[in-house]
Order: structure tokens, then C-alpha cells, then sequence
């Protein structure tokens, strides 16, 4: 390992293995874009991995994504991040859009939900960001969600076992048409979905959002490449890889956008 990688895996270490002190209320990493992240909420520390506390600080959390944002979020924009963890593409996002835009942060986990709040709280953005404390799903009511050590790999029962598991808490799931249909949530022009082999689901939850609304979506994929593709080029989408230019279904576990071939 050379000095500045040594040296960043030091830094790293001491970001995310601090003790609690009675004197640290919270600690503030103001990144680029303007972007402010704790470090520390309610007496711990939010949920950060090494990598995570380095890309935090500059600002560099999942790029590629962050591109398809800038490409297809305009101003006033409506933004659904599903599982936005604690919140940082959110804040890009919200950011983006401005202040007539909305992100609806859905995010079932109850400490990366608190942590979108605080975010949201710290950058003024807590009237442009609403934080759906719930798993997105093709069914709804409640179901088991595993809490990982690495807390953005936490993800529902049913997509089985992870060998860091820490604990399991039941969480609600709810189906995104359900809640367009309610008007408790808006319909999008934007989807960024990251749920840990969901995917499918989501999309299923969300179908008749799709066919009406023609959001873009950009959607992480773990082993989902063939249902993914299927629910998307069935849908009338057409679909990017944004890591690399290797086909979608056959290049692994990747980020891609879908955009619609007809607007809505």
C-alpha cells in the first residue's frame, strides 16, 4: 500500500470507529455541492462504512448515478429515491430540483429513516424532502427486514440471508401505485431505485405509475438483470447501462437509466 493510501485508510478508520463522547452532540461534513452530512445523530453515529465516509467527504457517492440525475431532473422536478438509505442522493437530488421540486425518500430502515430527516433538517431542505418510512414492494403489510452490518446492504427477509446480520425488524411495505392513488405521494419524473435484489418488485409496485407517468429511472441491480430488463423493455423503455458499455443483461451488477420511448 503506498503513504496516501495508508494514510486515506487511517483517515478512514478513525471517521467510522470514533467512541461516544458526552461532548459530541454531532459532527458535520459539509461536501461538494454544498451538501452537508452528520457524522453523528441522537448519541451515534450514522450508519457510514470506510468507503462511504471517504466518498462522503468528497462528494463523489455513486457518480455515475449522480450524472443520470443531473441528465434527467429539472427544475420543480418530483424525485422518488427507494431505498435512500441515509440520504445523501436524496439531498442531491433535492438540490437539483429546487425549491418548488419534491423527493419522497422511501427508506425502511428506522435509523437510516432518521438520518434522512436530520439531512434533510441540516441543509434546510426539510420542506422539499419527505421521508416514506417503508419498504417499497409489489404487496403490501408488514415483513421481516434484515439489518446488515453495512447498513446499505440491509434489505427484506425474503431476498434471504446475509452473513453480516446484525438484527431483524418487522417494517411495513406498501405499493407506490397504492400510494399515488391515495395522493400521498405525487407522481414522479424521476425513480432511483437501490433495494438489494428488490428491484423487481418495486417496479411491479409501481406499474401503473409507469405506464401513466413515463418517469426515467435509474435502478441498481443485484442478480435482477433478466427481470429488471423484462419489466422495463415490456414497459416501453429503453435502457442505458451507466457502468459500462457491456449489455445490460449480461454485465452483472450495475446501475442503469430507463427512459420511456413515448412520453407520458
Amino acid at each position: 500500500m503506498n503513504p496516501s493510501a495508508q494514510l486515506r485508510s487511517r483517515a478512514l478508520r478513525g471517521l467510522t470507529r470514533l467512541r461516544r463522547s458526552p461532548h459530541l452532540v454531532r459532527g458535520e461534513l459539509t461536501i461538494s455541492g454544498g451538501i452537508t452530512v452528520g457524522m453523528r445523530l441522537r448519541g451515534r453515529y450514522v450508519p457510514c462504512t470506510h468507503p462511504q465516509a471517504y466518498e462522503l467527504v468528497r462528494g463523489s457517492v455513486e457518480p455515475d448515478v449522480q450524472e443520470a440525475l443531473r441528465r434527467t431532473i429539472a427544475s420543480g422536478a418530483v424525485i422518488w429515491d427507494v431505498g435512500a438509505n441515509i440520504g445523501f442522493i436524496s439531498l442531491v437530488a433535492a438540490r437539483l430540483a429546487g425549491p418548488e421540486g419534491r423527493v419522497y425518500a422511501i427508506e425502511p430502515a428506522p435509523d437510516n429513516a432518521a438520518a434522512v430527516r436530520e439531512h434533510a433538517a441540516i441543509n434546510d431542505l426539510g420542506g422539499v424532502i419527505d421521508v416514506v418510512e417503508a419498504a417499497a414492494g409489489d404487496s403490501a403489510g408488514p415483513a421481516e427486514f434484515l439489518l446488515v452490518s453495512e447498513p446499505s446492504w440491509s434489505h427484506l427477509a425474503e431476498r434471504g440471508h446475509h452473513r453480516l446480520t446484525e438484527s431483524a425488524v418487522e417494517v411495513k411495505v406498501v405499493r407506490l401505485d397504492t400510494l399515488v392513488d391515495a395522493d400521498q405521494i405525487a407522481p414522479p419524473s424521476v425513480v432511483k431505485i437501490d433495494v438489494e435484489g428488490s428491484e423487481g418488485a418495486v417496479l411491479r409496485g409501481m406499474e401503473q405509475t409507469i405506464a401513466t407517468h413515463r418517469p426515467a429511472i435509474i435502478c441498481e441491480l443485484h442478480k435482477t438483470n433478466d427481470e429488471v430488463m423484462d419489466l422495463l423493455e415490456g414497459a416501453g423503455y429503453r435502457v442505458e447501462n451507466l457502468s459500462g458499455p457491456e449489455g445490460v443483461r449480461t454485465a452483472g451488477a450495475v446501475r442503469l437509466l430507463a427512459r420511456p420511448n413515448s412520453p407520458p
